[in-house]
């Protein structure tokens, strides 16, 4: 059951910062945040 239990919780905290480096590096990339956010054109 210790085993369960250690196998499992290292297995979703190996999965949850899998996704946390997956989303850093998509997140901060430079070129998709101009695609997603574009600057206006118009100036006030």
């Amino acid at each position: 059951m210790f085993i369960t239990t250690v196998l499992g919780f290292s297995a979703v905290l190996l999965i949850g910062t899998g996704f946390f480096i997956h989303y850093l590096q998509v997140g901060l990339d430079g070129k998709s945040s101009v695609t997603v956010d574009p600057k206006p054109d118009n100036k006030y």
